[in-house]
Formats: structure tokens, sequence, C-alpha cells
């Protein structure tokens, strides 16, 4: 591909999708966006008007039949994320899909199997990963600036008088943990790893969507991890590591921090990492060069993180007895 400028689509013109395309122009002449779909033409042209985007789409299938872009965006409600990337993987564009990927770990193994079939490059946009300040605060763990890592915590919730809709059905994929535990969970998997057992308790409301969650992870290495999240009450929104020589901790709204605190003997510091944008560029940037050195994977995203999370998702909502529809055929396997 060359240095040629990234084409990119967007499929979707809610507030992610809008943030998304805000900050590909961060990016300069390196990325444009070519197309953009939405249910309505009406949505499309509005988004497309703002933004200047060439191509407008009532229907994701035209845009990927259309071939006018190289890596879609896909900023739709969860539960159809699934198709439109496996539609997208097989007419070989490839893909930055919202997080969480899919719903089950199941529709996400079969998606990494459509993009090595094709060739073609696959990415959760977990743009929690690609952060300077947290591949910072990472990079500082892994030098053993605290020692080896015992405990982790993590937390991700919020109350609004009035919720999205979206966050309160069960058809759209509702609830806490889909929009807000995967934050807390993919932080302690990047800490700790996958762990031994996994314990969970929630609250369901009477159309059984997860108001609040708490979680417990337990590795054989001794390590443990307690991971909440919830849409009844304004949580801290930290994450912190510990070890035997301190802690490093993430401040308020962790996944998009504007720095880290290193505790140890010698005291505590703030660390600050500079950055800029909205924060979506850098995978947007990760994506553009795993796609013109030909990969199917990004580094900074990987798909067995992606599959591991999942399944984790997938065991936490069985004990608290969350389900989706459609679960029974993609559930297990």
């Amino acid at each position: 591909m060359g240095v040629d400028r990234v084409r990119w689509g967007i499929v979707a013109t809610g507030n992610i999708s809008t943030s998304f395309t805000e900050d590909l122009a961060v990016l300069g002449d390196e990325a444009v966006a070519t197309a953009v779909s939405s249910r309505s033409l009406e949505s499309a042209n509005k988004f497309a008007d703002e933004f200047g985007i060439e191509h407008r789409y009532d229907d994701w299938r035209r845009l990927i039949d259309d071939g006018h872009v190289d890596v879609l965006y896909i900023g739709t409600p969860h539960p159809q994320h699934y198709a439109i990337a496996r539609a997208a993987l097989q007419a070989e564009i490839a893909v930055l899909c919202e997080k969480p990927v899919t719903l089950t770990a199941k529709q996400a193994r079969d998606l990494v199997s459509v993009a090595h079939e094709n060739n073609t490059l696959f990415a959760e946009a977990m743009w929690m990963r690609t952060n300077p300040v947290i591949q910072a605060f990472f990079a500082d763990l892994a030098k053993g600036t605290i020692g080896e890592p015992t405990d982790a915590l993590a937390d991700f919730g919020f109350h609004k008088p009035q919720l999205p809709a979206r966050l309160l059905d069960p058809a759209l994929g509702g609830g806490s943990l889909m929009d807000g535990g995967i934050y807390p969970m993919t932080f302690v998997h990047m800490a700790l790893g996958n762990p031994d057992e996994l314990k969970a308790v929630g609250s369901l409301n009477d159309d059984g969507i997860d108001l609040n969650v708490a979680m417990s992870w337990r590795y054989d290495s001794g390590a443990v991890a307690a991971i909440t999240c919830g849409l009844r009450s304004q949580h801290p929104f930290t994450a912190s590591v510990s070890g035997p020589e301190g802690s490093l901790l993430l401040p308020s709204r962790f996944h998009n921090p504007p720095y880290y605190i290193r505790s140890t003997a010698a005291g505590q510091e703030r660390v600050d990492v500079p950055a800029h944008g909205l924060g979506y560029h850098y995978e947007a940037a990760e994506v553009m060069r795993a796609l013109r050195a030909g990969q199917i994977e990004c580094p900074a995203l990987p798909h067995a993180a992606t599959i591991e999370i999942l399944g984790l998702l997938d065991e936490t909502r069985r004990q608290i007895g969350v389900s989706y529809p459609g679960d029974d055929e993609y559930l297990g396997g």
C-alpha cells in the first residue's frame, strides 16, 4: 500500500463514530474518510457534509460492495458488529470494530478465522490499549518498578437519571458489562493475564439487564483482582496494580487518562505522558501501520486477548444470569 492515504469507511453516525472521524483529521494526509453509511440517508448525508465525505449510503452492504474504502470502522450497537465485520472481511476490506467486537467469544473466534481465510486485517477498537499514558503505565509495570504484580483493582461505572435506551435493551446487548465492564476487564487482563478462576455476582433489573456487577479473578501465581462496573452510581473510575515494591494507579476515567501515579519507597510521583487529540487516532494509526505492513493483526490490538476477554464476559454472564438473543447459537463451541 506504500504511503498512499488510507481510505476509511464509517458505519453508523452516532457519538462514537463522530469522535473517531473527528480524530482521523489528526493524522493529516495519511487518512481520509471516503464513505459513510447510516440507517437513513438523511443521517448519512448530515454526517458526510460535516466531515467532507464523498460516498453516502443508507445500507452498509452497499458501502462494502462499492469498494471505495480500505478499512471499515464499525460504530454500530454491539449486536450488529458481527454481521458487518464478517461481510467486510469476506470482501477483503480491513476492519476496525468497536468493542465488544462481538457478543460472544465464539463469534470473535469466527471473525479471526475469516480474517485469516481472506488475509485481511481485523482489529477490535479497544482504544485504551493504544493510549500513550496506558502504554507507558504498562511499560513501567513490565520494567519491574513495583515488583511482580499481585493485585489489580479496576472500576468503571456511572449513573444518569435518563440512561440511553440501548443500555437497557437486551436485544442491543445492553447492561453495564458490555459497555463498561469490558474496560476494567481489559485493564486487569493486560496487567495479570487470563485468570485461572472467575467468580461474579450481579444485580439485574426486571428485563434481565445487569445494572451492577462485581468480579473476582484468581491466578495460580497467587495474584488476585477485583473488578466492578455499573449503571446505578458514580464510581471512582480508577484502575491500579500493586506489587511488593509499590503500586501504579490510573486516575479517574482510567481508560483515557491524562497521567498515572507511581508509588514506591522513593515516594509518590505523577508521571505525565504527552498525548493529543481525542484519543481515537492512536488506534487508527495502529491499524494503518499494520495494514501497510500486510499484517492480519495489530500488535497493540491482539486477537487472542479479544477472544479471551469475550470468553470471560461469556462466563460472567453465565454466572449472573444475563442472556442476549442468539446466545443459544453462539455461546460455547
